[in-house]
């Protein structure tokens, strides 16, 4: 089948590449800079576009029967913001799809999504699930909690800070609670879905196999790094005024209000969905760093 994704350069994009062409999928990653296709060698076809061009989307989608629809910011630019990247961005990709008679949207959403959701992130992300459900495609939605893997976004950083510094930064009291996933257990439940005609119409929370309080997944980091450092708790009334100084002064900013309002609420989910679709046993988190680090 040949099949789009969209963000097919970023971390989970260049993942669940790799899944596709081992089911010997066609794929066209579409990408705003040919250097991207470089990653993939001659292996996929290269579309330049990008998510707010709806004319570029529609050729990147022409022969197509699926897209997977990944774009997403974790912090607004002054160019990209959650509204015109997020919200509008997958309005674009819906439009591309209609018109190249796509059959097939699977959408990478996140875990904490809803119609009250207090981030702004949360919000544009609930309201492109509403479009895609809407879309009047064959659709699927998948709700992550926060991934991990080699290549990523928050396990290196934590990486490199555990590393480099005699303190480990923790905001609150640590205690809310997130449900880590693999990588590679969410990219092979998205890969399954495109065959499994029970995945339409469906939206899929996915995690890893348990639960963690977010102090218990810094130490779990510290410990597989074999490093022995201090955590440094700092109260949210006093990074949150740090956050929104930050917000003022760079963009992106290093740190959010809407990243701290999303790890106080937390990020756990029912996984018997995920199991009776998929058959997938998701990784334990240690083991998931072992997995990583070893490579």
């Amino acid at each position: 089948m040949r099949v789009a994704v969209t963000g097919a350069t970023g971390f989970v994009g260049r993942h669940l590449v790799e899944r596709l062409l081992k089911d010997s999928h066609e794929v066209t990653i579409v990408a705003n800079r040919r250097s991207g296709a470089k990653l993939f060698s001659d292996r996929v076809k290269y579309a330049r576009a990008s998510v707010h061009n709806a004319p570029d989307l529609q050729e990147a989608f022409s022969d197509c029967q699926a897209v997977f629809h990944l774009v997403g910011i974790i912090a607004e630019t002054r160019k990209n913001t959650f509204k015109t990247t997020v919200e509008e961005g997958t309005k674009n990709v819906i439009s591309a799809c209609r018109h190249n008679n796509v059959g097939t949207i699977i959408y990478l959403s996140a875990l904490g999504t809803s119609a009250e959701a207090e981030s702004k992130y949360f919000a544009t992300k609930w309201a492109a699930e509403q479009s895609v459900k809407n879309s009047g495609l064959n659709w699927t939605i998948f709700r992550p909690s926060i991934i991990y893997g080699r290549d990523d976004g928050f396990l290196a950083m934590m990486s490199k800070i555990i590393k480099l510094s005699p303190f480990v930064p923790i905001f609150g009291d640590g205690k809310y609670k997130l449900q880590p996933v693999y990588v590679g257990d969410l990219v092979d439940a998205m890969a399954k879905s495109l065959a499994i005609k029970e995945c339409q119409g469906e939206t899929i929370e996915i995690g890893g196999a348990e639960p963690l309080e977010y102090v218990e997944i810094i130490n779990s980091i510290k410990k597989a790094l074999k490093r022995k450092r201090m955590n440094l708790f700092i109260p949210m009334a006093v990074i949150k005024p740090v956050a929104v100084l930050l917000e003022k002064m760079l963009k992106p900013s290093p740190l959010t209000t809407d990243q701290l309002i999303m790890l106080e609420i937390g990020s756990v989910c029912d996984l018997s969905k995920m199991k009776r679709l998929f058959e997938i046993d998701p990784v334990g988190f240690d083991e998931g760093l072992k997995k990583v680090l070893e490579n």
